[in-house]
């Protein structure tokens, strides 16, 4: 980055706020599930009628309750900072992404989404559980998980991409939403269940 001093609390204080944008955990879910839906789809048709079937539960239902829940003044901001803010829209979201899950599952989508979703569904949950106790990261939790599922399904050649854990965990530490090991915790549990997940439907790391 042009002019970017490390010393400067104000250019770290901007960098990690970028960071952690562009790691929206929502945002990042979101746009590696219609990847992966297009992309073990049969044709753009079929991509289509599983976005149309999908979308309303792993997107429209939690995003309208978190607006409504942003208005009415029960969360106080977008990172749900408040870890006592977190139980409800995780359980809202938890329900959702067991209908979509169940769905994927009895209406016979290719395999590896419905795994990708069931593994997703096993973290949320796992974390959540955690949550009640201990604010852990979600920016982790989401990339971690996104990231071993492209490591899994594409092979080690995107191995690489671990790597941008380390950025967005930094961002989440020097924006003081989270401590060290709330950072790493995330990355460390969403790793070991997505990878159990794919592991036991038969995928495992490619060379």
């Amino acid at each position: 980055m042009i002019g970017f001093d490390p010393k400067d609390k104000e250019a770290r204080h901007m960098l990690a706020e970028i960071v952690s944008w562009a790691f929206f955990p929502p945002l990042v879910a979101t746009v590696f599930f219609i990847f992966l839906i297009f992309w073990y789809s049969n044709d753009f048709s079929q991509g289509l009628k599983w976005m149309i079937t999908i979308a309303p539960f792993l997107i429209f239902v939690p995003l309208i309750f978190f607006t409504i829940s942003l208005k009415l003044g029960w969360v106080s901001d977008i990172d749900l900072s408040n870890r006592e803010e977190r139980p409800a829209f995780l359980a809202v979201f938890i329900a959702t992404l067991l209908i979509a899950t169940i769905l994927l599952y009895f209406l016979g989508a290719p395999q590896k989404l419905f795994v990708y979703a069931f593994s997703g569904l096993l973290v949320t949950v796992a974390t959540a559980i955690v949550t009640l106790f201990w604010k852990i990261s979600y920016h982790t939790t989401v990339t971690t998980s996104v990231v071993s599922a492209i490591a899994i399904l594409g092979g080690l050649r995107f191995a690489w991409l671990f790597l941008l854990i380390a950025p967005v965990a930094w961002a989440r530490v020097a924006l003081k939403k989270h401590t060290l090991w709330q950072v790493v915790f995330g990355a460390v549990v969403a790793f070991l269940l997505t990878y159990l997940v794919f592991h036991l439907f038969g995928y495992r790391f490619l060379g």
